[in-house]
Order: C-alpha cells, then structure tokens, then sequence
C-alpha cells in the first residue's frame, strides 16, 4: 500500500472510529440518559474494548464488521425500546464491540512500522467524526447517524487492499 493511501485509509479509519464512538452517545443520550455518567461509561467501554483489541488477534474484516453491526444493532434497540434499561447495557456492550478494531488497528500499524503518519491521520479522522456525526445526526437525523458508518466502513474496505487479499486468502 502506497504511504498516500495508508494516510488515507488511516483518516477514514479515525472517521469511522468517530461515527461509532459518538454515534453510539447520540443515540443513548436521545432517548435514555445524557448524564455525564452515561458519556463516561460509554468511553469507559469504548477505551475497554480497545484495550481488549490490543491483546487479542483479531482478523480486520470481521471486527471491523462486528463493530458496525454492534453499532447498527444499538440504533434499533434504542428505537426499538427507548428509555428501556437495557439500552444502556447494549450500548456499553456495543461500544466495545465498536472499539476492538480500534486495538486491532493500532496493532496493525505498529506491526507495519508506519504509526508516525499513521496517527496522526487516524487522529485528524476521528477529529473530522468528531464535527461530522453530530451534524450528520443534526440535519438527517438517526438515518444519516445510521449511515455514515456505513459508508465509512465501505470506504475502508475499498481503500485497504490487504483487507481484500485477506478475504480472497481465506477459502
């Protein structure tokens, strides 16, 4: 992979990384409980599961895809049964869910010796998701909330070529 591509796939990772993290809060907060222990045990989980991704093996293509359906998953509990105590466990479990690949990437960089130019786009994509899910959420709604992982998981598997070697490896 070309360094230009590796900025960029790191960029749309931090994006992706974003649109889960804070999606995820959006979606408790509206219909169950914006308390400030509601964010911390979010991040909590979030910073637990990518803790959890720095130790474990994971195959890229199924937590990255993992993390999208647990987010996914979230968002029709929580128009499913609103204000349900329940939610806010599935979304504690679903954030970390979320964050694994988070570990896996890092790893993943670590391992390729690329993490100066690495980082610092990962971060300036999580920065970027960071204005972009709250205004995607703000002007379309959770369908635009819904969507924009979506989309910037697409753009990861389309980006990355070893994401595509690995599938076509695998029988």
């Amino acid at each position: 992979m070309t360094e230009r591509r590796a900025k960029l796939v790191a960029s749309v990772t931090g994006l992706h990384f974003a649109a889960l993290q804070l999606g995820a809060f959006l979606s408790v907060e509206s219909v169950s409980s914006s308390a400030w222990a509601t964010y911390a045990a979010l991040s909590s989980a979030w910073l637990g599961g990518t803790l959890a991704g720095l130790w474990l093996t994971l195959p890229a293509r199924p937590a990255i895809l993992g993390g999208l359906l647990a987010f996914e998953g979230l968002l029709v509990f929580a128009r499913l049964a609103p204000w349900s105590r329940g939610l806010f466990v599935f979304g504690v479990a679903a954030v970390a869910v979320g964050g694994l690949w988070a570990g896996g990437f890092f790893v993943r960089a670590a391992r390729r010796r690329a993490t100066d130019g690495v980082f610092l786009h990962e971060n300036n994509g999580f920065l970027l998701g960071l204005v972009a899910t709250p205004c995607a959420f703000a002007f379309g709604g959770r369908t635009a909330l819904a969507a924009l992982p979506l989309a910037t998981c697409a753009l990861i598997f389309g980006l990355d070529p070893t994401l595509k070697q690995a599938r076509k490896e695998t029988p």
